[in-house]
């Protein structure tokens, strides 16, 4: 008999979407290649995570899982999707930024 699989390894039957954690909108950053690429490489995107005990203060999002868009940053609402063997983030669709940032980008 084969093993079970381990809680939480289990992918989203066939013909369902991944369930989605939590939403949130957020200001991508695109990353380049530096050396050695051609100069359009986007390695990955960026967003502030926001958690100043973790190893790191930015959440990487592969560029597959971000939409085509003009300019080096822009604001997206986002979504944590379960994954095997990870979440993963994903850039659902773009989006206004937030009237706070506005404001304070006028100042």
């Amino acid at each position: 008999m084969p093993p079970s699989p381990r809680r939480g390894r289990v992918a989203a039957p066939a013909g369902q979407p991944p369930h989605v954690w939590r939403k949130s909108i957020e200001k991508l950053t695109r990353q380049h290649e530096q050396a050695g690429a051609p100069p359009n490489l986007t390695l990955c995107f960026t967003f502030p995570s926001g958690r100043p005990a973790s190893r790191s203060r930015v959440t990487f999002v592969l560029p597959e899982h971000v939409p085509d868009f003009d300019g080096e940053e822009a604001w997206f609402e986002m979504a944590l999707t379960a994954g095997v063997p990870w979440s993963y983030w994903r850039a659902v669709r773009q989006v206004d930024p937030p009237a706070t940032t506005r404001q304070a980008d006028a100042r």
